[in-house]
């Protein structure tokens, strides 16, 4: 009968649950939790840099469509042609309320891209300005031979420096 009793002691049961030593202690995890919070505001960081480069792209890339608009009105025959309702009656106008001539009516699809509202012209881009502004026309650029279309740039790109810029219709640049 001792033998009938006898266990098996080779093939033992693990216990189910152990409790010491199980999981992570709470230093461990606060260390984890910080070191996921360090790198997600590194990559929102660079994140809204990339995407302020984008808007300058955006930006540059406006202008010098505007410029080449301005240049192919300028050779079309129209003799320093007016920039109908952009005429330079003030220190700048924004390039939003050109009517004319012709091709300028499309100049109302441009706008600054960090601006939510383009209708809103509270920031037409003027010297000492620093912080992003509407396309805007010079004094004196009241027709397409001498217009000067300034734009502001939030990052250095293509060459150009942060800050306010305008564009000739001959396509230079130019820093203020």
């Amino acid at each position: 009968m001792k033998n009938l009793i006898k266990k098996n002691l080779g093939f033992t049961q693990a216990p189910l649950f152990r409790k010491v030593g199980a999981g992570f202690t709470l230093i461990e995890l606060l260390i984890v939790i910080s070191i996921i919070g360090v790198l997600s505001s590194f990559s929102v960081v660079s994140f809204n840099d990339a995407r302020a480069k984008a808007r300058d792209a955006k930006r540059l890339s406006d202008v010098r469509q505007m410029a080449n608009v301005l240049a192919i009105v300028g050779t079309e025959g129209v003799t320093a042609a007016l920039l109908e309702g952009c005429a330079a009656g003030s220190a700048e106008k924004n390039v939003m309320d050109c009517t004319g001539p012709d091709k300028l009516t499309q100049f109302n699809r441009f706008s600054d891209p960090s601006i939510s509202d383009p209708s809103n012209n509270a920031y037409i881009c003027a010297a000492g300005l620093n912080k992003p502004c509407q396309y805007s026309f010079t004094v004196g650029s009241t027709n397409v031979a001498n217009a000067e279309i300034y734009f502001y740039l939030e990052t250095s790109v293509a060459g150009l420096e942060r800050g306010l810029h305008y564009i000739s219709s001959e396509g230079v640049f130019d820093a203020l």
